[in-house]
């Protein structure tokens, strides 16, 4: 028998900073990001009094009705293999919900049930077993849930120095991977981190900005600036800003020196060129002709490559001039850490420049303060688990899959239900509801 108990938020913070499949979006630090909500901190404990389980309930009015929606984001937090547990306490919860006005509640456990494409059977038999507990279960291919059912999550090591770990993990990306973090140095990006000590309203703004113009092209919603501010305050200091700053002067002056090493290729191997057409000339022995001849042939190659070159560094000179003596961010990211987790939660990018690779390099270097933390899991969170290459969504996998990390798939989203008439109701109307709302956030922005 387990005793169930509303807990302080303290308890529940340290339990999933703890805990290896602790989550932040379980903490207090992320209710208190969702201000519309009411929040319940619920804990179970066993017969030694020792905490087993912490489940964050945000709870929110439903539209029209009387009654609370309940939603347990990316969790309860405990041992899904414990199936004694697991029963009691979905028994506590359905009259928690009587007792609350609960209609339903909806959770996502961080459990997975596949990994690069592999289902596992621990994850099988997790999701399995909730049902027969009476959860109706929602899976999703694309991003209909609340939460992303598909994401890319990196491995990284804990023991040994830090730069070797660095090392190991980027000799890992697709060499496409590694040449885009390359291009981005070459070209001068720098990064930044805020937080809360040191953002300015400015810096968020422009993160706004760009946040716009992404949900713009790519056709998603974006939440409003405040929002984000709510973020860095109270989530700190688990919660940064990075920001990825593009320096015409930096770019122009890389640039050139490349475009100068490039005419200077080309002035050497004309110069040799010449030099061993003289001695072919010259030369009256059959195979020494043929090398030299073979040798000039190495050199025309090496004169094409360094005129194709640096056509590409003068015209890449004249695309940039219309930036000429600005600096301003190219792209943005919030993200988040806890316990042993990190993850990319929010990004965004500018339409011009793309071929500079600032999402690369933002990438990269929350990858290395990951490393620098300590946590084991990166997240990049959310890809369609459709992976036609004719989807919309397939270049975002693309381009995570190239950081090399585990493809997964989540167990879904289940909901208990207490209320089957406002469940139902929720269910039809909510998806309605969610595009007007949506349709509206983006007229305001």
């Amino acid at each position: 028998m387990y005793n169930f108990k509303e807990v302080d938020y303290s308890i529940i913070d340290k339990f999933n900073a703890d805990n290896d499949k602790g989550h932040i979006f379980q903490t207090s630090f992320w209710s208190k990001v969702k201000k519309d909500w009411n929040v319940k901190f619920l804990g179970a404990f066993d017969e030694n009094d020792n905490m087993v389980l912490s489940a964050t309930i945000l709870l929110r009015k439903a539209p029209y009705v009387n009654a609370y929606m309940g939603y347990i984001p990316r969790g309860f937090i405990c041992d899904y293999t414990n199936k004694e547990l697991l029963i009691e306490f979905t028994e506590f919860l359905r009259t928690f919900s009587k007792e609350n006005n609960i209609s339903f509640l909806t959770v996502d456990p961080d459990i997975h049930l596949s990994e690069n494409e592999n289902t596992l059977e621990s994850g099988e038999a997790i999701k399995d077993f909730l049902k027969s507990l009476g959860y109706n279960n929602t899976d999703s291919k694309n991003f209909e849930a609340i939460q992303p059912n598909f994401v890319f999550r990196l491995p990284l090591p804990t023991e040994g120095e830090k730069e070797d770990i660095k090392k190991m993990i980027f000799k890992n990306f697709s060499s496409k991977t590694r040449y885009n973090i390359k291009v981005a140095e070459d070209r001068g990006l720098s990064v930044e981190v805020y937080d809360k000590k040191n953002i300015t309203e400015d810096i968020l703004t422009k993160f706004h900005d760009i946040m716009v113009t992404t949900g713009k092209r790519d056709n998603f919603i974006v939440r409003h600036k405040e929002y984000f501010r709510d973020m860095v305050e109270y989530i700190y200091p688990y919660c940064r800003l990075y920001m990825v700053k593009y320096s015409y002067e930096k770019d122009f002056n890389r640039l050139n020196e490349k475009l100068s090493k490039q005419q200077d290729n080309k002035v050497k191997a004309i110069a040799k060129i010449e030099e061993l057409n003289k001695k072919l000339l010259e030369e009256t022995i059959e195979d020494k002709k043929a090398r030299i001849q073979k040798r000039i042939s190495d050199q025309e190659t090496k004169l094409k490559e360094a005129e194709r070159q640096a056509e590409g560094f003068t015209n890449k000179i004249k695309d940039i001039e219309q930036f000429k003596g600005q600096e301003f961010y190219l792209s943005g990211s919030i993200y988040l850490y806890y316990g042993n987790k990190a993850w990319y939660l929010y990004g965004a990018s500018e339409n011009v420049l793309r071929d500079t690779m600032p999402s690369s390099a933002m990438q990269w270097a929350m990858i290395t303060d990951t490393i620098d933390l300590g946590c084991s899991i990166y997240d990049f969170r959310g890809v369609s688990g459709d992976l036609n290459p004719e989807n919309p969504l397939y270049g975002l996998y693309r381009f995570k899959k190239g950081f090399n990390g585990n493809f997964v798939e989540f167990i879904g989203e289940f909901d208990l239900v207490i209320n089957k008439f406002i469940y139902s109701l929720y269910k039809k109307a909510f998806p309605k509801f969610k595009e007007i709302r949506n349709n509206l956030l983006n007229k305001k922005q």
